[in-house]
């Protein structure tokens, strides 16, 4: 499973350590580093390239907009804003927020849900990454219901060829059955479902 990297930009020092305390009790997370400063928040992200940016909208000053975009727009990140003012809910636009006052568990919620989003948009991206075009395209053909003879003859290549990229599919997806591969292939837009045989 794929973790998660959090930067927490905070400028009080208690709720910074308590929110990364918290945070670690999910454990597929990693906090990457904490920042007190705008100055050292716009050198950290850009260096760092969290997962979820943890912030509370002082830190950002008048420039919130300004910096919001290029950070969260760049580097594909969730963006969490933390204060003791709830009405940041209807002044700022972010993935979540967080306040002061919120118990342990309402923060872990929030965050987790947070997490699980990323990570399966990670998930997913690793194992399109993983396949080559040639075995999406294979995939697609497995999907569909053809048998290693009808996929070699309609891709001029040989049942050989086609059985070695098979092996290799199953191996990088770790999905052995034919269902669980047009599964793969339908939520992955490798096909539609109505191609399904």
């Amino acid at each position: 499973m794929p973790r998660i990297s959090i930067l927490i930009a905070e400028s009080t020092c208690l709720i910074r350590k308590g929110l990364s305390s918290v945070i670690q009790k999910l454990g597929n997370v990693e906090i990457l580093q904490s920042v007190s400063n705008k100055a050292e928040l716009c050198d950290i992200v850009n260096r760092l390239k969290p997962d979820i940016l943890i912030a509370n909208p002082n830190m950002f000053d008048s420039d919130y907009e300004d910096l919001k975009k290029p950070f969260v727009a760049a580097n594909k990140m969730s963006l969490v804003l933390i204060s003791e003012d709830k009405s940041i809910e209807d002044t700022y636009n972010a993935d979540a927020f967080i306040h002061y006052k919120d118990n342990q568990s309402k923060i872990l919620e929030i965050i987790e849900e947070i997490v699980n989003q990323k990570t399966e948009k990670k998930r997913i991206n690793k194992s399109n990454e993983t396949l080559s075009s040639r075995e999406q395209n294979i995939l697609k053909h497995i999907a569909l219901g053809l048998t290693n003879k009808e996929i070699a003859d309609q891709l001029f290549i040989s049942i050989h060829t086609v059985v070695t990229h098979r092996k290799n599919i199953t191996q990088k997806l770790g999905i052995k059955s034919v269902s669980g591969l047009t599964v793969y292939a339908i939520l992955n837009n490798l096909i539609n479902m109505d191609e399904v045989k």
